[in-house]
This record gives structure tokens, sequence and C-alpha cells, in this order.
């Protein structure tokens, strides 16, 4: 059947089975339905459907079940030969049997169910035959397996036979391991343990013994905890327990020597087993004294660091001098653990320095006691000669100078001194001492000469501060004086002028009949001067009197404030045919009186500047912040570009008096107005295009303290219309 192979092979041995049957079937089916219409007897045809019926259904349903029969899956093509190989017999048996002459099978039924029967005889044979080829080749593989552990076997008898052999030398050759590992251990400059669950040293290098001073029998007898204080001894148990919980432990204590003397360590380990099954904490000890000097160093710079911004801060929140120098002697003397601190000012003749403010002194001594800054071995003088700090490790050795007697009389060994101040005009000394003999680091040194400089910034910034106050009182009373001659300049002259404006006018009334043309054109001339004089005397006055002369601020309503100037101008305002337009104007924070005067100021000025059309004015406010901008804005002639800042000058006018009159003086009062209320006035305008006024005024809430009016001088409001 070896023909049959390689196509089975390609199409599955058990898909041909199942295909097979189900292929009876399928014929079965169609040849009953046939029969049955040609009416064929029902009994003849259920007979024959049973016969080929029967086969096909047992090769479908054990063609699909064959995976559950304990054969292997390569045989399956061997039972789809042997089925082959019976429908192939069968059909030669008809084929031979029809050459015989006179007899000829041509029955279809016949045909069916002889190769049906024939197929499941094949299949009943190729199972048997594929259950034996399983078997056989089972018992092969075993055969295999067996070989291949008989091999094992006898390849671990060879082996056992060697170890036996090797055994022999095996002691020696762990001695020998053990020496070496244990010169590899004592190698290691850090601490080598091993330690029990009880806290029993299993073993450890010679480390332990050289830093700790403990023999190793002495260690021998002791427990872990043994080479910690009292103090430190809990912290080393809850450590240990949690390793052999954890399987590690990292941990951070002060190993204590035979001696006494404590070294920080860190301590690393990690579990292990030994041969015995043993659990044991396995690991090593790390002098970490450079790390933390390191991490003190650093700890110790970032403090002085911040002691230096807060004195900084407190330099810049304190006008008390003393205040500051005190709490920078404490600060000092704190952070360098030193018993002094002192401030010393040096005095006008720069021949002495007072001890101002210090630390650690006797009783009385601060703002008493004076050291010489003059004497040739002096300190004090050896500092002030030098811009660089001074260190002392010991006064006792030091030759470059003598200790003075204030540093005597407190034992005094070693310290920090440096000036206060730039060197060619020092204003004192700071410094710091000890009893005992010191080294002072550069970061030592750095802060001092750090607190310092505050001191001498702060001293700086306070000098800085009187004089510019001196200034500040002297510009004051000056300008008090001014607006006090002004005042009494323009109040005295009106005095005269008056009188000059009363008599032009008698003589007008009296003689003006025997006057010529020329006669009262010069007397018309004299008349209108004096007026234009007094106006400019009352606009002068009220210019001086802004400042001394206004109200308390309060909230203003700026509606009713313009209300008023309207009220004020009504008669402009009809003759000129005026329109004057507003949205709701907010409530603020200034002088009714004085914002009254600026918007009449203004408005005015919109008004006779409006051109050939009646006037046209809008008013309007803007909040920003803290801050309303109150804009005016008009339809009239406008204002040239380079006029505009000149307009804000006192006496300043753009235009001849026979145009338009005015003194020059209203714009220039507005400004000091709106400066008194913190605010600022400026203008927008292009000839033709009209102008807009703005200004800026604080809002209710907002108080200008440095701007507060100051009471009347002379108990008179100001004349706003």
């Amino acid at each position: 059947m070896a023909i049959w192979n390689r196509p089975i092979s390609a199409v599955g041995g058990r898909r041909i089975v199942v295909a097979l049957g189900a292929a009876y079937v399928a014929l079965t089916t169609g040849w009953a339905v046939a029969r049955t219409a040609a009416e064929t007897p029902l009994g003849n045809v259920l007979v024959i459907s049973l016969l080929v019926a029967g086969p096909g259904f047992a090769l479908l349903y054990f063609g699909y079940r064959l995976p559950a029969f304990d054969i292997r899956a390569e045989f399956y093509d061997a039972i789809a030969a042997w089925c082959l190989g019976g429908f192939g017999a069968m059909g030669t048996v008809l084929v031979v049997y029809s050459l015989q002459p006179g007899e000829i099978v041509d029955d279809f039924s016949t045909i069916l169910i002889l190769t049906a029967l024939g197929s499941v005889a094949g299949f009943a044979v190729g199972l048997h035959d594929a259950e034996a080829k399983t078997r056989t080749r089972e018992l092969e593989q075993r055969n295999e397996e067996l070989q291949v552990t008989q091999s094992e076997l006898e390849e671990t008898v060879d082996e056992l036979e060697r170890a036996n052999e090797r055994l022999a030398t095996s002691n020696e050759q762990l001695e020998h391991y053990r020496e070496y590992t244990d010169h590899v251990l004592n190698a290691i400059h850090d601490i080598f343990y091993v330690i029990e669950k009880d806290g029993t040293l299993q073993r450890w290098n010679e480390s332990l013994c050289a830093v700790t001073g403990y023999s190793d029998a002495e260690v021998a007898s002791m427990n872990a905890v043994d080479f910690f204080d009292a103090e430190d001894r809990e912290q080393i148990e809850n450590a240990l327990v949690r390793g052999f919980e954890t399987g590690s432990l990292q941990v951070e204590a002060e190993l204590r020597t035979k001696d006494g003397e404590r070294i920080p360590y860190e301590y690393a380990a990690s579990t292990l087993e030994t041969p015995e099954g043993e659990v044991v904490l396995a690991g090593i000890g790390r002098d970490i004294s450079a790390r933390t000097e390191r991490e003190r160093e650093l700890e110790q710079r970032a403090r002085q660091q911040q002691v230096v911004a807060d004195l900084g801060q407190l330099a810049l929140e304190t006008d008390d001098l003393d205040e500051l120098m005190h709490e920078a002697a404490r600060q000092v003397a704190v952070v360098l653990d030193n018993e002094y601190c002192k401030v010393l000012d040096l005095d006008a003749r720069r021949d002495e320095l007072l001890l101002r403010q210090g630390v650690g002194w006797d009783d009385g001594i601060v703002g008493e006691a004076a050291v010489s800054a003059v004497e040739a071995d002096s300190q004090a003088a050896y500092t002030l000669a030098h811009d660089h700090p001074i260190v002392v490790e010991d006064i006792e050795t030091e030759a470059r100078f003598g200790g003075p007697a204030l540093l005597r009389d407190h034992d005094v060994r070693s310290g920090i001194s440096t000036v206060i101040g730039p060197s060619d005009e020092p204003w004192g000394i700071l410094g710091t001492h000890d009893t005992e003999r010191k080294t002072f680091t550069d970061e030592d040194v750095n802060f001092v000469q750090s607190v310092a400089n505050v001191l001498a910034e702060a001293i700086e910034r306070q000098q800085y501060q009187a004089e510019l106050e001196t200034l500040v009182a002297d510009l004051e009373e000056s300008n008090e004086r001014l607006e006090q001659f002004a005042y009494a300049a323009s109040h005295d002259l009106q005095e005269p002028l008056r009188m000059v404006s009363s008599y032009l006018r008698l003589i007008e009334n009296r003689y003006g009949d025997a006057f010529d043309a020329d006669g009262e054109e010069f007397l018309a001339f004299a008349v209108d001067g004096a007026d234009r004089m007094r106006e400019m005397i009352e606009g002068l006055l009220q210019y001086s009197r802004v400042e001394t002369g206004g109200d308390e601020f309060e909230p203003v309503d700026l509606n009713a404030v313009l209300a008023d100037v309207r009220d004020n101008l009504r008669v402009k305002i009809k003759e000129t045919d005026a329109e004057i337009t507003a949205e709701s104007l907010p409530r603020v924070n200034g002088d009714r009186g004085q914002l009254r005067q600026i918007f009449q100021n203004v408005l005015a000025n919109a008004i006779q500047y409006s051109g050939d059309e009646p006037p046209r004015i809008h008013v309007s406010a803007e909040q920003s912040g803290r801050r309303w901008t109150v804009s005016i804005a008009d339809e009239g002639i406008g204002i040239d570009p380079e006029d505009q800042d000149r307009i804000f000058d006192v006496f300043q006018r753009l235009h001849s008096r026979d145009t338009h009159s005015g003194t020059g003086i209203g714009l220039a009062l507005c400004e000091r107005i709106v400066e008194r209320h913190g605010g600022d006035i400026w203008v927008e305008s292009e000839p033709g295009e009209g102008t807009t006024v703005s200004f800026t005024l604080p809002t209710v809430e907002e108080r200008d303290s440095e701007r507060a009016s100051e009471p009347h001088t002379d108990g008179r409001p100001v004349d706003n219309d």
C-alpha cells in the first residue's frame, strides 16, 4: 500500500476516512430517493440503504472519533490506506467476476453494498494495525529512554568515583580556601561581619578589632549591640530585626571603641543561608566620618548664608541700628559657637572705638567700654589698617599685635575681626572671639565679612536716609517760604492794584468827556491792564495755595461736581449754545473744591476754543485698577502737537488776548491739583480735530498718605468760581 502513502499524507488520513463515509451516506440518500420515485418496494429500499448507509455512518463516526483512540496521529494515514485498500479489493473482485462469460454486475446498489463493506473491513484492519504500530513505537521510545538513562547512570557512577577520589584531598583544599577567604576579608578596609539572629557575631575581619581596639577573644564573647552606646542600642536591635524580616538592612550609628571614642559608621547587610541551613546577616560597616564632616560643613555654610539673608531682611525692615547690631552679634556668636561677639563704633576723631553692641561680655561693659584705634600693637588698629578680615587662632602666640584689655580681661584666645564699611572711611569693627584656641575656615571668615557688609549697608542707608530727610525738610521749608512769599506778594499787590483800578475808573467817570479819542484809548488800555493784572494775581494766589489751601480728601461724587460746574457756566453755555453730555461718573477720593476747579477750567476752555460751531463736549470715565481716568473731549479748534506740553506751564498762552481772553494759568492750576491727588494730566489733540483732556484720580478706597492734605494756613476756602 506504499502507493497510497504520498497522496494520503497530502490530504490527511482522517479526512479521507470521514470523506469516504460521508460519500456513502450521500450516495445512499440519493439512490433511495431515486428508487422510491421509481416505485421500488419500500422494504427493498430500506434494506439496501441500511447495508450501504450503515458502513458509511460507521466510517464517518469512527473517522471523526479517531483522536479518542489510543493511536498516534502519525498512523492515521495507515488506517486510511487500509480503508481504501478494502474498497479497492472489493472493486477488483467485482471486476474479475464481471469478466466471466455471461456474468456482469451492473446493479449499482450491489456495487455500493460490496464496496462499503470492503471499506469498513479495511478500516477495522487499519485500526488494529495502527494500534499495534502505536504500541511498537511506544516500546521503541521506552527502550531508547532506558538506554539514555543507563548511559547517564554509568556517567554518574563514574563521576561519583572521581568525586570519591577528590574527596580525599577536599579537606586540605577547604582549609586553603578558608585561609584565602580570611585574607581577602582582612584586606578589606571596611568592617566585615556575619551576625546570627540573637546578635552573636559568627564571623568578622581584622578591621573590626583594629577599629574598636577589642581582641578576637573579646569580640567572640560580645553581642552586636555591645559596640554601641546605650542610647543607640534600641535602634540597632530594631535594625537587626528588620534585616532578618526583609532580607536587608541599612543603618547609620556611631560605633563605640574600647577606649570610648565614637566614630560615625554606615552599616549595610543582607541575609544568606549557611551550609547548615541557618539564616544570618552578612555585611560591611563603613567609616563615614569624612562624609559626615562634609555634611556638617555644608549645613554650617547653609546656616551662615541663612543668617546673612535674615540679617539683610532685618536691615530693610528696622530703623533701629542698635537692634540690628545686637542681633548680628548674637547670630555670629551662635553660628560660630563663640563666647563673644562685638560691634565697635569708631568715634569722629578716629582714635577710639566704643563697644556699642555685643554678647557674652560682662554686665555694664556694652555701651561703656572702649579700645584704642591708634596704638601700635592694638588688634583694633591692626584691623582698621587692613582691607581684609584678621584671623587669630591663639592670641598667646600672636606676633602681629597684642590683645587689648577688653580681650585679656575675658580670657580671649582666638577670633575674627573685620572692618565695617570701606577701608578708607571705616565706620567700626565687627569681631567675634572665643576662650579656646580655634581654627576658622575660609567660610567662617567670609561669613563674618558678609555680616559686616550687611551692617555697613544698613549704616550707609540710614545715613543716606537721614541726609535725605534733612534735604526733604529743607525743601519743604523752602517751598513753604516760597508759597508764603507768593501768597504775601500776590495778596499785598492786590491793594495798590485795586487802588489803581479804582482811581482809573474814577477818572473815567468824572473826566471821561474831557478826553479826546487818544486819551480815551489810553485810559481804556490802563483799565484793561489793571484788570488783567488783578486776574493774574488771583490766579497766582490760587496756584500757590493748592497744597496749603486745600481741604482734606473725602469721597466725592463727580456727577455732583459736574452739575455744580454746569450751573457756574450756565451763562456761557447759553450764550454759545454749548451741549455738554456725560456718562455716569464715579465717586473718587479727593478735594471737592479743587476737583470742581479742574472741571470748570477744562470745560471753560472747551467752550472758549470751540471754533465757529456750537461747542460739543463729552465727559467720560474709565477705571484702571485703583485709579479712575476722567476724559473731557471737545470738537474745537485743537492744539498743535508742538504746543501740547507748553499749555500746562504758568502764564503760557497759545493765542493772543485779542482773539481769546485768559490769564494762561488755568491748566497749570489743574496740573498742580491733579498732582496733589497723586495723578497725571495730559492732552490728546490735532489741529481742527478737537481736544481731549484726560486726568487720573484715586478711587474711594485708595488713601495716599504721602499726599494727604495739610490744614488750611489761612482758614479760607479756595475760590473755585
